[in-house]
């Protein structure tokens, strides 16, 4: 009996939420909950093997790939599949892009003209975008604001109906039992004073205004007695009936063009006892959810501090003295069982300041954000401030801050500007080739370039403006490329100079326009892109490596998606007025050729 209790419980720490995989519907991204390659055992398989040994797994994301998936005349075809990696020697994550072409050898009986229909896949996929509605910890149990349910059969969309879920707010089936012992008529059953009753419950049933319509109590269970009442019928399945339905508002969803509660089915133990501890004035019990960002120093151009979800940030309340709560893998936290009232918040990880709140429930947002700083106090004292450089300035020792490229650190050392003009240096981020730094930095540009002015101003004042002339390059608030912006004029510039047109296109004399949709995440890093128009295979390949490439730059670019234009331009041809990026062939050695 005790294992059909756990079994019927809906623990949500028993399972995890699992991250699923996108598709494109009417030009836009959405969140496909559900794995279709995981639908088929021989297809998982043979893809498992074809994976890299040393791909990333998580708990979220246990196969370690994301699909992205797209439906062209009712078929849906796999776009492309991303696999995150981790180098062991470099010690860092990169992603990695197989298009259908690099795939053929898994998919060999879903394999025609460079695409792949999930012809192997039958029975309903549901595609969802906005905000979270309802969220169950296990597997693909949540729903969205809006979702898309497709019927498939044999790859093939044979319907496809849109929803929009909501959620009216209400009582919540796990935050009840304190209400239901109170509500309930005790003085009627007094051969049960003392014993704790378990019910089962399923099927229950509530209308759009939250009220409860119907229920089964399937069995209950009296301890410690061990009494099994297998009775719909009888005066204590009634009874707890009568009291569920006599609790309003229950918290009602609206999915899926049907009304439900969180749970169909749960267990729920109630004891009189309780009722002596229950605070009759107000029974009401609320969730906290929150998320917790933290600050850290992006690790490549132009240096400065980013915000990112913490996971597994420690949470503490005054009041609450023996209890904590985890972020999870998003950064967010739910503390649930609060009383009306005022809560001393603070949250912590290593590394960085904790973030101490006062929280008043019921709180009047949907979601409490809180970022942990840079330990700026530790930074300052220790690492990096004006008051330290001005320091080593009155004991002769003056020295800036730089970086270093990995194979100057002899250039930079023998330069004559330190001897010249007594100033050292101290450099502990070496710059490696791709532009990303082989040690962290943990001092952000502001700071390194406020420690490096208190030197400017003492040499400006020793030896006016002409040491500026000669200073090496990689200097904090010297060297303009270490602040560079990137911005639509970069992206033009970089994707002229990195796109390169396939040489047997080119042996052809033929031209080409090219569109291409990306989307910049409101972080402004460059997401994702895709190509809108039939071009030649080569050529989409070059520019979807440079898009890949670009993922991991910090921009300023406009946060959303947008659309451009990348023209390979020849003499014969008309150049495109719409055209946004126009570039240049190049042969197999990477030189560019000369047009007529």
């Amino acid at each position: 009996m005790t294992a059909i209790i756990f079994l019927l419980i809906p623990w949500e720490g028993k399972a995890t939420g699992l991250s699923g995989d996108f598709i494109y519907l009417q030009g836009e991204e959405w969140e496909l909950l559900a794995k279709p390659i995981n639908r088929d055992s021989v297809l998982f398989h043979r893809l498992m093997e074809f994976l890299p040994d040393n791909h990333c797994i998580t708990t979220a994301n246990w196969e370690g790939y994301t699909a992205y998936w797209e439906v062209q005349q009712s078929h849906l075809y796999l776009h492309h599949l991303e696999v995150c990696v981790y180098d062991k020697q470099k010690k860092e994550e990169y992603s990695l892009t197989y298009q259908p072409d690099q795939l053929k050898e898994v998919f060999q009986p879903y394999y025609q003209d460079g695409k792949i229909c999930a012809r192997w896949f039958n029975g309903e996929l549901r595609a969802g975008k906005g905000e979270l509605v309802r969220y169950v910890h296990s597997g693909f149990d949540r729903n969205l604001e809006t979702e898309q349910v497709m019927v498939l059969q044999h790859g093939r969309i044979e319907s496809c109906r849109t929803y929009h879920n909501t959620l009216r707010a209400g009582m919540k089936i796990q935050h009840a039992q304190d209400e239901i012992i109170r509500r309930f008529p005790w003085h009627c059953f007094p051969e049960y004073k003392g014993k704790r009753m378990t019910f089962w419950v399923n099927n229950m049933q509530c209308n759009s205004d939250g009220c409860l319509v119907d229920l089964d109590v399937v069995i209950m269970s009296v301890r410690p007695k061990r009494e099994n009442i297998d009775d719909k019928n009888h005066p204590l399945a009634k009874a707890f009936k009568e009291v569920l339905k006599s609790i309003y508002p229950w918290e009602v969803l609206f999915i899926n063009g049907k009304y439900t509660i969180e749970f169909k089915d749960f267990v729920l133990t109630i004891w009189e006892d309780k009722l002596k501890s229950t605070q009759a004035n107000d029974t009401t019990e609320y969730t906290l959810i929150g998320k917790v960002y933290g600050e850290e120093v992006r690790q490549i151009l132009p240096y400065d501090v980013a915000k990112r979800p913490l996971i597994a940030s420690y949470l503490t309340m005054d009041e609450k003295p023996f209890q904590g709560w985890l972020t999870d893998s998003t950064g967010t936290f739910k503390i649930e069982h609060l009383k009306r009232g005022k809560y001393q918040l603070v949250a912590q990880f290593v590394g960085l300041n904790s973030c101490d709140t006062l929280v008043t429930i019921p709180f009047q947002c949907d979601t409490l954000r809180l970022t942990l700083p840079l330990w700026y106090e530790y930074i300052e004292k220790y690492d990096c401030s004006p008051t330290l450089s001005r320091e080593y300035i009155d004991k002769g020792k003056p020295n800036l801050k730089l970086i270093i490229p990995i194979g100057k650190e002899e250039v930079i050392r023998k330069h004559p500007f330190w001897k010249k003009y007594g100033v050292t240096y101290i450099s502990s981020f070496p710059l490696k080739e791709d532009g990303k730094l082989a040690c962290h930095l943990s001092i952000p540009n502001h700071l390194l370039t406020a420690y490096n002015e208190e030197v400017f101003r003492y040499l400006d004042k020793k030896f006016g403006q002409e040491w500026r002339k000669e200073v090496p390059p990689g200097i904090f608030g010297l060297d303009q490329s270490l602040n560079e912006l990137h911005d639509y004029n970069w992206l033009i510039k970089t994707l002229s100079r990195k796109c390169k047109y396939p040489v047997a296109q080119q042996k052809r004399n033929k031209g080409c326009v090219l569109q291409v949709e990306y989307t910049v995440t409101p972080e402004g890093y460059i997401s994702h892109a895709t190509v809108l128009n039939q071009v030649p295979r080569a050529f989409r390949k070059s520019v979807m490596q440079v898009f890949q490439s670009l993922r991991n730059v910090p921009t300023v670019l406009r946060p959303g998606k947008s659309t451009l234009s990348i023209l390979f331009w020849l003499d014969n041809m008309k150049k495109s007025p719409k055209a946004d990026v126009i570039i240049i062939g190049y042969t197999w050695d990477d030189k560019p050729v000369l047009m007529k």
